[in-house]
């Protein structure tokens, strides 16, 4: 929600050259919304810290076989139909490029090349996120997974000893935007990094050295959360500083922390249905973030040029995305999934059993 109240309601508008700026196309302007909104962007470093936790959690008990499956039975499905759905509206609306270069962009987000163009701005994370996966994939091939800390701190030591150096040396920073910076971990590596010690911290227990290296990484992810703003600020011609966006990365973290302490009395309060809609909810949040940005644009542009008002067609397009998302979730994806599965088992990789009643990693 962080993510895409950003997109749309401060950046699709502000940002012309962007994919969302091009389906949206000046339709409107939120200038009211700024203040609420333009900080949504760190809702993707907030995600990294979280795929840090779950991942080692859910790693733990896996081989480098079932981790491989898994991963790409979470990931696939969703992304070859969202990126089929804003592959369509894409063509359809006509302002996302040439033909050939929208198909092209569709076919790299299907096969999840990590480079541009893309289809839609939001899957350059995922790229980000597949090479986190491959370094706890050969963690498990090696048979080194009980190394993930040591490893993890050094990623988020090195990505923290970057983000202070840029501090010292400002023209540094400029190293961050390369993609190359970003898929070897440089960037984000102090928030994956995080994750997984706050999962060994609050899981395995809290250590001195485990503390220290969350604040070494905290550190880093301020830095870096500051010099995102700045780039944001930048392009949307603003001044405001990053105070406010590393206050509520903080508070954030601060609630991921306290769900994992009280996970047991919030399970208690909810009760199964309230635990159900709870992960319901967890599940819509890839597809949404795979389709909100481009197809929501888009959307405020057609409503907008049908007359209706440029609140009500934000608000409109939010609640038509979240249905979207919800509909991906319940519906498409599980057919996908299944269907994936099944071949899957055909080439070998095949479904793994259930161990120490744990459920199978990463489903």
């Amino acid at each position: 929600m962080l993510v895409m109240t950003f997109h749309l309601g401060a950046y699709a508008w502000q940002a012309p050259l962007s994919t969302a700026g091009r389906a949206f196309d000046a339709a409107a302007a939120y200038p009211d919304l700024f203040a609420w909104t333009w900080f949504g962007w760190i809702g993707v470093e907030l995600f990294f810290v979280i795929s840090g936790f779950v991942i080692a959690y859910s790693a733990e008990h896996a081989t480098a076989r079932t981790f491989l499956r898994s991963r790409l039975l979470r990931l696939v499905p969703a992304v070859w139909i969202c990126a089929t759905l804003t592959v369509l509206v894409s063509l359809a609306i006509g302002r996302m490029g040439s033909v050939r270069h929208v198909l092209r962009a569709y076919l790299d987000c299907a096969l999840f090349v990590p480079v541009e163009p893309w289809l839609d701005g939001v899957y350059w994370t995922l790229g980000v996120e597949i090479a986190f996966y491959g370094l706890v994939f050969a963690l498990l091939g090696f048979g080194r997974f009980r190394s993930i800390g040591p490893v993890c701190a050094v990623v988020g030591g090195a990505s923290t000893f970057f983000w202070c150096a840029t501090l010292a040396v400002p023209n540094l920073a400029a190293l961050a935007a390369n993609r190359v910076a970003e898929l070897t971990l440089l960037r984000h590596g102090c928030f994956f990094a995080l994750g997984v010690f706050l999962w060994l911290s609050l899981v395995k227990g809290l250590t001195a050295g485990r503390l220290c290296v969350i604040a070494l990484c905290a550190v880093g992810a301020l830095v870096e959360i500051g010099d995102a703003a700045a780039s944001f600020l930048v392009q949307m011609g603003r001044s405001e500083g990053p105070l406010l966006p590393r206050v509520v990365f903080a508070g954030c973290v601060l609630m991921i922390v306290a769900s994992v302490l009280g996970n047991a009395w919030l399970r208690a309060r909810l009760g199964q249905t309230g635990c159900t809609l709870a992960r319901r909810l967890g599940l819509m949040t890839y597809p949404l973030y795979l389709l909100h940005n481009v197809n929501g644009a888009a959307l405020i542009h057609r409503l907008v040029s049908a007359g209706v008002p440029p609140y009500a067609a934000l608000a409109a397009a939010c609640c038509a995305m979240l249905l979207l998302s919800f509909a991906v979730m319940r519906g498409a994806e599980p057919v996908v999934r299944a269907r994936l599965s099944t071949g899957l088992d055909r080439i070998g990789l095949d479904r793994p059993l259930r161990a120490e009643g744990r459920p199978v990693p990463g489903l």
